[in-house]
């Protein structure tokens, strides 16, 4: 099945990825429980809204991490900075199962899970982008997309696990610190995958290239629109995901609409349909073109956003159910063919910090501000459909940055000693 690409180098890029969605999407589905413990406050609506200022604050290490792992990766290789950036994900993981609660050390339990989660954050800056640029540079056949798209599948088969591993823990006869248990197995896998990526090979691309370091200025230059994209694709593929894992459903599940085990089971058939639709997204854009794909996305969230968000108010099961199946499988849409195209922007001495730090930016910055300014729209409205006005908002700016990033700057590549790898890229 895997004949388009080395079966070693796509397996030991997965695996960090699926951990590392493991870990943030865990992290998510358990705030409910979470918030009460380490941000203690009047009522559990409260601690949650607590719960996500915090949530916001620790997203600022990621474009920071970007540039950290993308200077690693297109210097010293894309392996290494693959293997630290995991080793930095599973030690935080533990950290974050492992921290007293507020309970018992009072303010130190918010300083440390604040440091844990950063810390996490920071890592996965290095993660998700490097497996990305690692598995399109091993990529054969013209395959790109396809590819991309099921290792992005494999960030749903960490989630899909996490909504597992939530609903495990969250039976009634479960100790009340089993969600420690649903950490501390995330970090596991995480050692698990960092011997296995011992082993892995460098990607070809890099070998071949000339390793000279370009200026991180020269990059922002170069690639004015192109990274402006980056930011904006970086948060159309987390702010749909976000608004229903990290708001719509804490926030039912919080005023009672539905109980935390019920929240996993949703969160798990919200996932087997993601699994679902990212490769077959992949395949589509394989056929016709990335941009056609994912500029349907686009549009998709603009104009059905409000209407989907109207059904969650009328707070009907199968209305809410039908609304958050099609908002996942807009966010899937625009996932899956997304690897091929942030490669295609940018020549391999620049892809890996290019693409890092354009994107870790529109990650921390727009699914760190969703649930604080989806919370304030709800509580400014009591309606659900209010939210749809920042998704139109994330909709249009994604479509209008992939117009400007094809009308390529007057200066396009750094020398030409790269003229070969650049016109690959074309």
């Amino acid at each position: 099945m895997l004949n388009f690409i080395p079966k070693k180098s796509f397996f030991g890029a997965s695996i960090g990825t699926m951990v590392e969605y493991y870990d943030y999407v865990l992290f998510s589905m358990l705030l409910p429980i979470l918030a009460p413990l380490f941000f203690p406050a009047a009522t559990a609506y409260q601690s949650l809204s607590k719960s996500y200022v915090i949530m916001f604050i620790t997203m600022f290490s990621r474009p920071l991490g970007g540039i950290f792992f993308g200077y690693l990766g297109d210097t010293l290789g894309r392996r290494k900075a693959l293997l630290m950036s995991l080793y930095g994900i599973a030690l935080a993981t533990a950290a974050i199962g492992l921290t007293p609660s507020y309970l018992t050390i009072g303010a130190w339990a918010v300083v440390l899970i604040t440091i844990a989660k950063t810390i996490q954050t920071f890592c996965f800056a290095g993660e998700y982008n490097g497996a990305g640029i690692y598995v399109i540079e091993h990529a054969q056949n013209n395959k790109d997309a396809f590819v991309g798209s099921l290792l992005s599948t494999t960030t749903i088969f960490g989630s899909l696990i996490a909504s597992f591993i939530g609903y495990i823990v969250t039976f009634s006869f479960m100790p009340v610190w089993s969600w420690r248990l649903a950490f501390i197995f995330g970090a596991l896998i995480g050692v698990f995958g960092i011997l296995y990526r011992k082993n892995l090979t460098e990607s070809p691309d890099f070998k071949q290239a000339d390793s000279r370091q370009q200026s991180f200025m020269s990059m922002l230059k170069l690639y004015p629109r192109e990274i402006v994209a980056c930011i904006f694709i970086g948060g159309f593929i987390t702010v749909p995901y976000v608004t229903v894992l990290g708001f719509i459903s804490p926030v039912l599940t919080t005023k009672g609409f539905y109980n935390n085990h019920q929240f996993m089971l949703l969160q798990t058939v919200l996932n087997i349909i993601g699994i679902i639709a990212i490769p077959i997204a992949g395949l589509i854009a394989d056929k016709t073109s990335t941009k056609i794909v994912m500029k349907f996305a686009c549009w998709a969230l603009v104009l059905i956003s409000y209407p989907l968000l109207c059904l969650v108010d009328t707070f009907h099961l199968p209305n809410l159910v039908f609304a958050l199946i099609m908002i996942v499988i807009i966010n899937e849409i625009m996932l899956g063919p997304s690897y091929a195209y942030l490669n295609k922007l940018f020549i391999m001495q620049y892809r890996y910090r290019a693409i890092s730090f354009g994107f870790c930016i529109g990650m921390s910055m727009f699914s760190g501000l969703t649930p604080i300014i989806e919370n304030y729209l709800y509580q400014l409205t009591g309606k659900f459909s209010a939210v749809s006005l920042w998704l139109i908002f994330i909709g249009l700016g994604t479509y209008l940055s992939m117009l400007a990033a094809e009308k390529k700057s007057p200066v396009t590549k750094p020398s030409t000693f790269f003229d070969p790898l650049y016109n690959k890229n074309e």
